[in-house]
């Protein structure tokens, strides 16, 4: 007996989690339409013309673009200083996100690495392909293939954050001769793995409302700029979801992240790897991944459970679990120092 209500009240969570799912978007989208229809000026944004200085800081490294793949579509990259032939350090930004979110990295590791921040396809001062099936996980992991073998590198050390994670995943399982280590931070290493994870957890589910929301046309492009990028402060410094360490992200910070999104076509592009993706991903990678891994997880994540954290290192063989307490989603910018140490010691392992 004892059986079988612990089974309904398991049933009246999951239908509850899809039944709220939706309606939290609708709130949310419904919440948002009165406003614009009160105050109509609050859709516009700035675009900002001029980079601000923080993206132009010489000790993070040099701007270097590259064609790839048979497209010849343009990557903007951002490499530490110092020996080319140092081993490669290829870094992917989650969403929305860009290079600058490994900016730490770039520092702490260009000394024995040669380390790439990348702007991956629709990001930073990449090219922005306009059509939403161009973001498929699949484009995306072969841009940074063709990177690798176009800057004449025959392996690498892959380091991804949130979306990221998922690109870097399907990397080092489609090309498993390109990828030496991995390291993955508040990310899973596949879409499908996050889909079978949330339909047995209705908290995860209904954390996921937002991406009921990215289906719409239009609006989600303008939720994330109106009221010149309002909801990039809360993103990345409310309680909920932004960084804990009140000095990991500065205005100096915030207003690059602003001057990457106000371009034009940037804000389709974050809206459309949703689009193209959906909820359930491609086939599942997740048991072929063999390379060393790490995962970095900071507990206090608005948007992802730690216990999906547990459930996919479990999963992928000999994958390595940290977990830091108190950090957010952004856990690379919010403890860069922490973050760096646990890599250092993973990287240094033979």
């Amino acid at each position: 007996m004892a059986g079988v209500q612990s089974l309904f009240k398991w049933v009246v969570k999951y239908v509850l989690a899809w039944l709220l799912a939706p309606f939290l978007m609708l709130s949310s989208t419904l919440a948002f339409v009165l406003r614009v229809l009160r105050t109509p000026a609050i859709l516009s944004y700035r675009v900002r013309k001029t980079p601000p200085a923080v993206l132009q800081n010489s000790a993070l490294g040099t701007h270097e673009y590259a064609r790839v793949g048979t497209s010849q579509l343009r990557l903007h990259y951002v490499a530490s200083s110092g020996d080319r032939d140092k081993p490669l350090m290829v870094c992917l930004h989650g969403f929305p996100e860009f290079w600058y979110s490994f900016r730490h990295q770039l520092k702490a590791f260009g000394k024995d690495y040669r380390v790439l921040a990348v702007d991956m396809r629709g990001f930073g001062d990449s090219d922005k392909p306009q059509a939403a099936v161009e973001y498929k996980v699949d484009k995306m992991a072969g841009d940074i293939v063709d990177l690798i073998e176009a800057l004449g590198y025959t392996s690498c050390t892959l380091v991804a954050n949130d979306g990221g994670a998922v690109i870097a995943g399907q990397v080092a399982t489609d090309r498993p001769d390109l990828v030496e280590k991995l390291v993955v931070m508040n990310g899973p290493v596949s879409l499908s793995a996050v889909a079978t994870y949330a339909r047995s957890h209705p908290k995860q589910m209904l954390k996921f409302w937002y991406s009921f929301l990215a289906k719409l046309p239009y609006l989600p492009e303008m939720y994330l700029g109106f009221n010149d990028f309002k909801r990039f402060d809360s993103i990345f410094r409310s309680k909920k979801m932004g960084c804990r360490n009140k000095d990991a992200f500065t205005d100096e910070d915030l207003e690059a992240y602003k001057y990457a999104f106000s371009q034009p076509g940037a804000l389709t592009a974050v809206v459309n790897f949703y689009r193209a993706n959906g909820s359930k991903g491609g086939a599942e990678p997740i048991t072929a991944i063999r390379c060393p891994s790490l995962m970095i997880w900071g507990d206090q994540d608005g948007v992802l459970d730690t216990d999906l954290a547990k459930e996919i290192a479990g999963r992928v063989q000999g994958m390595k679990l940290e977990i830091i307490e108190g950090a957010s989603h952004f856990v690379q910018q919010d403890f860069p120092d922490t973050v760096n140490r646990l890599m250092t010691e993973f990287l240094n392992k033979p």
